[in-house]
C-alpha cells in the first residue's frame, strides 16, 4: 500500500462517523460496475475482498451502523492481502 493511501486511510479515520459515510459512499459508488479482470493492482482476491467490504459498508450506511476500525487492524489486513496478491503474481 503506498503512502498516500495510508495517509488517506488515516485521514479518513479521524472523520466523524457522517462523514466518514459520505467518503465510503462516494469510494462505493465509483466501483459500480467493478470487474475483477480489469488491470491493476486491484485483483483476486483483493478485489473480493473489497467488494465484500464496500457492500457491508453499504449495509451499515443504509441501516445507520457504524464500524469503527483502529490503524493497526487495518494495517495488519492490507499487508495480510498484499502479501497474499504478491504471492498469487509470483506463481
Amino acid at each position: 500500500m503506498s503512502e498516500s493511501t495510508q495517509q488517506l486511510i488515516a485521514s479518513a479515520l479521524q472523520l466523524a462517523p457522517a462523514d466518514r459515510a459520505v467518503v465510503a459512499n462516494a469510494i462505493l459508488a465509483s466501483l459500480e460496475g467493478f470487474h475483477r479482470d480489469e488491470p491493476g493492482e486491484v485483483c483476486g482476491a483483493w478485489s473480493d475482498e473489497l467488494v465484500a467490504r464496500l457492500q457491508e459498508s453499504r449495509r451499515q450506511l443504509d441501516e445507520g451502523e457504524f464500524t469503527e476500525y483502529d490503524d493497526g487492524s487495518l494495517n495488519a489486513r492490507f499487508a495480510e492481502l498484499k502479501a497474499k496478491a504478491a504471492a498469487r503474481s509470483q506463481s
